[in-house]
């Protein structure tokens, strides 16, 4: 893909709202493409992040482990972000991350996007605003799925 490829999919990605050609130039130049086929991991719940990544084509799959149990809190498709807190602090991922088609993905690396931040420091507020809402419906949605599980009958458990 092109640069200016990569500029127009990181436009598309709703996280990226806001930011003008130059920053989206400047993520676009030092983004890395990476491919993942059908069934492979691009993270696991409570690897170090460094990073997010835009789902360029494919279809990611965001799941999470409890009592044994792989539950699948959504999905994510062509356009958007995957692992956003991870562009701005170094944190265990929260969920896995796996690709249920062959995904093509642009990485954005933690080191980038602080770079980014630091030349165009007018943007920090309102990516700081955006990540916030998503941390906090994430943190909901984890608690949702944890008192569903927790509520399972043993015999219900044995059949997920």
């Amino acid at each position: 893909m092109s640069l200016d490829d990569d500029i127009t999919i990181l436009s598309q990605a709703s996280f990226f709202d806001g930011i003008n050609s130059d920053q989206l130039r400047l993520l676009a130049f030092g983004a890395d493409s990476e491919t993942l086929f059908a069934g492979e991991e691009l993270f696991l719940q409570g690897a170090q992040s460094d990073g997010g990544y835009v789902v360029v084509s494919g279809l990611i799959d965001l799941t999470v482990n409890s009592s044994g149990e792989e539950k699948i809190l959504g999905s994510v498709e062509p356009g958007s972000l995957v692992g956003e807190l991870a562009l701005i602090t170094d944190n265990q991922r929260a969920t896995n991350a796996i690709a249920r088609r062959d995904t093509k993905l642009l990485r954005i690396p933690r080191v980038l996007f602080m770079r980014m931040l630091d030349k165009y420091p007018e943007t920090a507020y309102d990516l700081h605003q955006k990540i916030s809402r998503s941390v906090r419906a994430t943190i909901l949605q984890l608690e949702k799925i944890q008192m569903e599980l927790e509520n399972q009958s043993p015999e219900q458990k044995i059949q997920s």
